[in-house]
């Protein structure tokens, strides 16, 4: 079935998951599943098509696959916005999908299988979370969150601020009324880790911000002086700010379009590389949520 056109906030949120699969459980752990972190040995995401044995391609966001103390898991994750959709019809039409994603991934991996859906409305969640049933006796039950579920992390130090909470934190509460409290509060998680994986951490943030909230963000990068800051104000020191936000306009969307396994043309990407115009690389975005096909984005 069609999926839904994803935000750069769902995408943000996939690419927490993307970025460092170790951070799954912390994404079960809102949705309330809790598995120690002791208890992970190891940790990738594969394909987004779960597709192995049967004809029909089957696509999934994200699947991350687990290794536990107990064996492997695997965790296709689904994110979904409400976008104006009537949320009890929305999920409606994904459950028969996800049902039988889950199957495919189960026989295919055998072992446990846990579908995860995230999204950026609280009763699109709490209809994801109900229970599948294909039969007597048969049931498929997802785990889901939105932003209720998400902690609002604005002290650095508290013991749940880790890179991955307070990442999801900025995602899901940047934009709001506690924004800026949130975002100094990621910026200091962020310099106590490997600074290459900070900086690209806070460039997916900033993707999934609005504009206000982009530029507190920029302000609070400016006035502490972090090691990691260096890639992110360097490229808008030298490229000037509009170019900053081009080239990572341009980024995102290559990101997008690759994640959705949807290849372009030379000429395609060299449309992208030199487009100078950053609503044109919106357009180019929107449509990549949605397309299924280069020709479908570019048209």
């Amino acid at each position: 079935m069609p999926r839904d056109g994803l935000t750069p906030q769902h995408e943000a949120i996939l690419e927490v998951a993307r970025m460092n699969p170790a951070d799954t459980p912390e994404l079960l752990r809102i949705a309330g599943v809790r598995y120690a972190p002791e208890e992970l040995t190891d940790a990738r995401t594969d394909s987004e098509n779960a597709n192995r044995r049967f004809p029909r391609e089957r696509r999934i966001d994200l699947v991350a696959r687990l290794v536990l103390e107990d064996g492997p898991l695997v965790v296709p994750i689904e994110a979904h916005r409400r976008n104006n959709q009537n949320p009890t019809r929305l999920v409606g039409k994904a459950r028969p999908k996800w049902a039988a994603d889950v199957a495919v991934l189960q026989e295919d991996c055998n072992c446990p299988v846990i579908m995860l859906v995230v999204s950026d409305c609280d009763e699109v969640a709490t209809e994801a979370r109900k229970p599948i049933r294909i039969g007597p006796g048969s049931v498929v039950q997802p785990v889901a969150f939105g932003p209720g579920q998400v902690l609002v992390i604005t002290d650095p130090s508290a013991p749940e601020a880790t890179p991955g909470a307070a990442m999801l934190s900025a995602i899901f509460h940047g934009n709001g009324p506690q924004g800026e409290s949130v975002l100094k509060a990621l910026d200091q998680v962020l310099a106590r880790i490997d600074k290459e994986e900070a900086a690209r951490r806070i460039e997916v943030v900033f993707t999934a911000l609005e504009g206000r909230s982009a530029k507190v963000l920029e302000a609070i990068m400016a006035t502490t002086k972090f090691e990691y800051h260096s890639a992110w104000t360097d490229s808008l020191r030298e490229e000037g700010r509009t170019e900053g936000e081009l080239r990572r306009a341009r980024k995102w969307l290559l990101k997008v379009l690759s994640n959705r396994s949807i290849g372009v043309t030379a000429e395609q990407q060299r449309q992208i590389e030199t487009c100078t115009d950053l609503e044109q690389l919106d357009r180019w975005l929107s449509a990549a949520l949605d397309a299924t096909s280069s020709t479908e984005v570019f048209r």
